[in-house]
């Protein structure tokens, strides 16, 4: 699918899902039954897969619910014990609750029963004699959310066997207890090394932390009909999608230049920012600025932060006197932004107090209306920023916002109470950033991309890695962002498109240096690379 230009496949909520299934049975007249059989099928294989022959006859504990999720893994169960493991089933009632699985969960019972698999009711010690198993997790689904009752029965069961020592967890779904819509950090009692999930992936499997229980995410077909997948999306609209990498990175807004092309063609971007003790925060952006394929950058820093540069300053920087000591002088700023042609202007990088003053405001809000330009607004700067703009708003294809979770809770009133990460967080911030007229981008290990348009999904990056969890990593962002505004993309996709390559430059840097040992500046040289590259 594409919105913006931009190619993507959904994630599937909650109520999503759910449609999915029952058109496929109610309107296609899919079995019920067959797709279970298929998935329970699909995970006794990925289990096979990844023990391989020589683990014949190893033990298999199944825990199994009383839903869906437990008939999938009865399925499973009795795909893994005609392969040769030694499988156990032990069902596990949610909080408890006694008598027989109903519905196809039960019919599956019966057939494991039939072929003399060992099933028992959980108690608390009995999985105690299990070494080293398999094991898994069918006990709570898509259907669960909400919190799991510490203490519980099912909460008991699940962390019991997170004491076994397993060779290997597999969650069908999700692993019980995980809210499969929210990718906020919730706490569960038996994280997997691979979840296999059905159709699509869910926000949970996607979204950074949630997505770290998971482990591995293993989407499987099973026989949805393509219609029923097209008519559930028309009624219930994915929330979050995920952007096709390669399709952005393809696509460069600098190709079609003309062999006459000079350094305005280019872009010339504008970085405002720095500390005292802070000043290489906007060297840093703008240096990822010109490596991403601006024509010229300019830094403005403080009086504060000029008296606290040290070691060499990058020679293809440029500088200029914009602040009358450590305030931004927003006279020196317009005539600045006019007389030298500036595109974007990337502030923020480095400061520990926002430099917007409502003069500056004005300004740059002259700037993108007047003269088309662009603006990104990163750390500090994006402080307290909701109530001017809520006044007067920008224009969403030219203001960026790009705050961490921590400055993320200082944009305004409200903003400390939720995360993005959930789709009535994400309809929550859209709603937001359609009040001040930016586009949002959520910077952390999965970033989310949010326009203020009406009804427009939440883009997650997943490209990352774990070289980018360092400090600088953020003003790289912002550099590459302002250099793709100064080439004319609009806000959604110069961000998309920005946090894409550096992604991937810190991949290719890791593999020159080490994953750990990944600085700023090796992203940095790492991003002309990007572009040439073939990513899988």
């Amino acid at each position: 699918m594409a919105e913006a230009g931009i190619t993507y496949t959904n994630v599937w909520h909650r109520d999503l899902a759910r449609e999915v299934d029952r058109l496929a049975t109610e309107r296609f007249h899919i079995a019920a039954a067959a797709l279970m059989e298929t998935a329970g099928r699909g995970v006794a294989e990925m289990v096979e897969s990844r023990l391989g022959p020589e683990h014949e006859g190893a033990p298999v504990l199944v825990l199994a619910g009383h839903g869906n999720n437990g008939g999938d893994a009865l399925v499973a169960a009795r795909y893994l014990a005609d392969g040769g493991f030694d499988v156990r089933v032990v069902l596990v009632g949610r909080d408890g609750a006694a008598g027989e699985p109903p519905g196809l969960c039960g019919q599956q019972l019966a057939a494991v029963r039939a072929l003399g698999i060992a099933v028992e009711r959980y108690a608390p010690g009995c999985l105690l004699d299990l070494q080293d198993p398999v094991v898994v997790d069918g006990v709570l689904g898509l259907g669960f959310d909400g919190e799991l009752a510490e203490g519980s029965l099912t909460w008991r069961a699940l962390t019991e066997a997170n004491g076994l020592g397993a060779r290997l967890i597999v969650a069908i779904d999700v692993p019980s207890g995980l809210d499969c819509d929210v990718g906020d950090e919730q706490d569960v009692p038996l994280a997997a090394d691979v979840t296999v999930t059905f159709g699509a992936l869910k926000p949970a499997h996607a979204l950074a932390p949630a997505r770290d229980a998971c482990g591995e995410v293993v989407s499987l077909g099973i026989g949805f009909p393509r219609q029923a997948e097209d008519e559930a999306e028309r009624a219930h609209k994915a929330c979050f999608v995920l952007p096709q990498a390669k399709e952005l990175i393809r696509v460069s807004p600098w190709d079609e230049l003309p062999r006459s092309a000079h350094k305005y063609d280019r872009g010339h971007v504008l970085v405002i920012g720095g500390s005292a003790g802070k000043a290489g925060a906007p060297l840093l952006a703008g240096l990822a600025a010109l490596r991403a394929g601006a024509g010229w950058v300019t830094c403005a820093l403080p009086d504060a932060a000029v008296l606290t540069l040290a070691g060499e300053v990058p020679p293809e920087l440029t500088f200029e006197h914009l602040f009358d000591g450590d305030e931004l002088n927003a006279i020196n700023l317009e005539a600045f932004l006019d007389e030298r042609k500036v595109a974007a202007v990337v502030v923020g990088p480095g400061t520990m107090t926002s430099p917007l003053t409502p003069e500056v405001l004005a300004v740059l809000r002259d700037f993108t209306e007047d003269k088309d330009g662009f603006v990104v607004v990163d750390a500090a700067a994006t402080a307290g920023l909701y109530e001017p703009l809520a006044a007067s708003p920008g224009d969403p294809g030219k203001w960026l916002l790009t705050p961490h979770p921590g400055e993320w809770k200082k944009i305004g009133p409200g903003f400390d109470e939720f995360t993005p990460l959930s789709p009535a967080g994400l309809a929550r911030a859209r709603g937001l950033a359609k009040q001040m007229g930016v586009t949002l981008c959520y910077k952390h290990a999965t970033p989310v991309v949010i326009s203020g348009v009406d009804g427009a999904p939440g883009f997650i990056v997943t490209e990352g890695t774990l070289a980018l969890a360092r400090a600088g990593s953020g003003d790289v962002f912002a550099g590459v962002a302002g250099a793709h505004g100064a080439a004319g993309l609009p806000t959604l996709v110069a961000a998309l498109r920005s946090q894409v390559a550096v992604a991937w430059a810190a991949i290719l840097a890791g593999e020159a240096v080490g994953e750990h040992a990944v600085l700023a500046t090796d992203v940095i040289a790492a991003l002309g690379r990007v572009f040439t590259a073939t990513m899988e």
